[in-house]
C-alpha cells in the first residue's frame, strides 16, 4: 500500500509539472508576444513620423548596412533621442527612412548607439550612406536569438528582407551578455549558442564580418568574467568574428539609470565601436 501510494504520488507530481510548465511556456510566449505586438504598434506610430526615401537614392554609392542586434543596449534604450546626419538612414519593412531616434525595428522609446555610430561613420569619409537595420529587444538573452529560441525568425526575417532589396549587410554588431550574465550562463553554453546562432545567419547567405562586443554590466553587478571570456574567445577572423568594444569599461558614469547609456555614455559608446570599425591606422 505504502509503495502504491509512492507510485501515484509521482505520477500524479508528473502530470502536473507537465501541465503547469507547459502551461508557464505557454505563458511566457504569450506575454513576448503581447509585449512585441504593443512594441509593433507604436513602432507603427512612429512611421508616419518619418521621411521615406526611395531605395534608388543609394544607387551607386558607398553604402555600409549594419544589423545591430542584442539586449537593450544595442536597442532604444539611451537617455537622449538624435535625429542622425542626412547620409544615415534606417531600413524596415522593406522601406528606407530618415534614422531617427528611436530606430525602427528595435526595442525601447529613447535614444540608440547607432545614429551617433552612423554620423561617425561618414566623417570618416569611408562611406556616402549609412543604412542601419536594428532588431535589439530590451533584456534578451542569448538563448532567444538561437534556433529555438522566439527571437531567431525575426532575425532571419530581417536578413531575407534586406537582401530581398538589393541591400548585402556589410557588417553584423552584437552587443549582448547582460542577461546571461544574470542567469549565469556558462562559458562554454555562451558560446556554442552564438556559433548555432551564426550557423544560421551564414546558412542564408550572409557573409559579412560579425562583430561581437564584451559585454556584461548592468546595474550594480560587476562586470561577469564567464560571459567576458566567452566572448573573447568567439572573436575567429578564419570564420567571420571580429572583436567589437569592451563596452563594460563604460562604468556607472556613463549609465543614466545604472544599466543603460546616458547621453555622454551613447557618444562614447558610438566611439568604441567606430574604433573597432575603422581602426585609427587606417
Amino acid at each position: 500500500m505504502f509503495e502504491f501510494t509512492l507510485v501515484a504520488l509521482g505520477v500524479i507530481t508528473g502530470i502536473l509539472f507537465q501541465k503547469y510548465y507547459s502551461v508557464g511556456r505557454l505563458l511566457h510566449t504569450l506575454g513576448v508576444r503581447a509585449s512585441r505586438a504593443a512594441y509593433s504598434g507604436r513602432q507603427a506610430d512612429c512611421i508616419h513620423k518619418r521621411v521615406e526615401i526611395p531605395l534608388t537614392h543609394l544607387r551607386s554609392k558607398r553604402v555600409l548596412t549594419a544589423l545591430a542586434f542584442g539586449q537593450s543596449n544595442s536597442a532604444n534604450f539611451g537617455e537622449n533621442l538624435r535625429t542622425a546626419g542626412e547620409a544615415v538612414y534606417n531600413f524596415h519593412h522593406g522601406k528606407l527612412y530618415t534614422a531617427q531616434d528611436p530606430l525602427l525595428g528595435a526595442d525601447g522609446d529613447g535614444g540608440s548607439v547607432w545614429t551617433r555610430l552612423g554620423d561617425r561613420l561618414i566623417a570618416t569619409k569611408r562611406y556616402d550612406a549609412v543604412v542601419w537595420l536594428t532588431l535589439g529587444v530590451g533584456g534578451s538573452a542569448l538563448a532567444r536569438w538561437t534556433a529555438d529560441g522566439d527571437l531567431h525568425p525575426l532575425l532571419l526575417e530581417a536578413l531575407r528582407d534586406v537582401q530581398r532589396h538589393g541591400l548585402p549587410i556589410t557588417c553584423l554588431l552584437w552587443q549582448q551578455g547582460e542577461q546571461d550574465a544574470t542567469l549565469r550562463t556558462s562559458k562554454q553554453a555562451y558560446k556554442k549558442m552564438f556559433m548555432d546562432m551564426v550557423s544560421s545567419i551564414r546558412h542564408q547567405g550572409v557573409t559579412a564580418p560579425i562583430y561581437i562586443s564584451v559585454t556584461t554590466r548592468c546595474q550594480k553587478l560587476r562586470a561577469n568574467e564567464e560571459i567576458r571570456q566567452a566572448q573573447h574567445e568567439l572573436v575567429d577572423p578564419g570564420k567571420g568574428i571580429y572583436a567589437g568594444p569592451d563596452t563594460d569599461t563604460l562604468d556607472l558614469r556613463y549609465r543614466y539609470d545604472g544599466c543603460h547609456f546616458s547621453d555622454e555614455g551613447l557618444d562614447r559608446c558610438a566611439e568604441l565601436w567606430l574604433e573597432k570599425l575603422v581602426p585609427p591606422s587606417q
